[in-house]
């Protein structure tokens, strides 16, 4: 259909002088015979426009064109990305498949950045004056495009795709219940954010992106916890647990006490060492407690001990 549009097109400029206008220079004496055709192995086009500049881009802005819908008729558009959320015990707990259309887009054909007159096997340009003494440019140019490039082009496009539904399929079936450090989690999660920015906006996958990250973000704000490991008048240890899992956190909590002192805070062993002085501060008929807090995206995860 657009080849068809390009050639009507190309009639259309050729015929400009008959309608009164008067073709006043030309780029070569004779005129191709290829303009307004179709030849296998090439792209031909037609452009108008006030300057031969803008015209000759005109012409380069059809043939891109060209290209990306030559390539999106021979691509499967869709992918399908499976993602489901693993309990603590192992099992799958839940499962949730999402597919998304997929556009071809110049963006996603590099070859287009070479696409230059300098490429072009032939070319033919008039400017014409029109009865009220203004002037345009037509501008013709058969371009090389053959179905080994298209092959090629497709063959391109197509791995590029596949890595990107490769690493949003791992993204999706990251299992959180095998992690046993907290900043690895984040880490992903932050991996997950970067990688939805380098699609494009108008692509769908980046719903995809979003979903799992949301998903992300529930599984740790359901599975999160801060247990008490130990206690006594001079240490407490406590650690992050996903579920069941003791996690490893390399940022210290935050703490807060009604009676303690000296409070010095390490980490170990995928756990939190807190010491402090008992006896300055506290009285053995009080409930003297300490409160541990972990931030994490943003939400606090506490667990409050009593010290006896």
């Amino acid at each position: 259909m657009k080849r068809f549009l390009c050639f009507v097109t190309a009639l259309l400029l050729m015929g400009a002088a008959v309608a009164g206008d008067k073709v006043i220079q030309s780029s070569s004496k004779r005129t191709p015979g290829w303009i307004g055709g179709m030849e296998e192995g090439y792209f031909i086009v037609s452009a108008q426009a006030g300057t031969l500049e803008d015209a000759q881009q005109k012409a380069m802005t059809q043939i891109r064109e060209q290209i990306v819908s030559a390539v999106a008729t021979r691509v499967h558009s869709a992918t399908s990305i499976t993602m489901h959320e693993v309990a603590t015990n192992g099992s799958i707990s839940s499962r949730k498949e999402m597919t998304s259309q997929l556009s071809v887009e110049a963006a996603d054909i590099p070859y287009l950045a070479n696409v230059s007159p300098s490429h072009a096997e032939d070319y033919y340009w008039v400017q014409v004056r029109r009865s009220d003494k203004s002037t345009y440019y037509n501008y013709h140019v058969k371009y090389p495009f053959s179905n080994s490039k298209l092959r090629l082009l497709v063959e391109e496009y197509e791995k590029q795709q596949k890595l990107i539904n490769d690493t949003l399929q791992a993204f999706a079936s990251t299992d959180f219940a095998s992690y046993d450090d907290l900043d690895r989690m984040l880490l992903r999660h932050s991996q997950l954010k970067q990688f939805a920015t380098t699609l494009r906006e108008d692509d769908s996958r980046r719903n995809i992106c979003n979903a799992i990250r949301l998903s992300y973000e529930q599984m740790i704000a359901r599975n999160l916890h801060v247990e008490t490991l130990s206690s006594d008048r001079h240490t407490t240890r406590a650690a992050l647990h996903y579920g069941t899992q003791q996690l490893y956190c390399s940022a210290l909590p935050k703490v807060k006490t009604n009676c303690l002192t000296a409070i010095e805070m390490s980490n170990d062993a995928n756990a939190v060492t807190i010491r402090y002085d008992f006896t300055t501060g506290c009285y053995e008929d009080e409930q003297n407690w300490l409160d541990i807090t972990y931030t994490v995206m943003g939400k606090k995860y506490t667990t409050r001990c009593y010290i006896k």
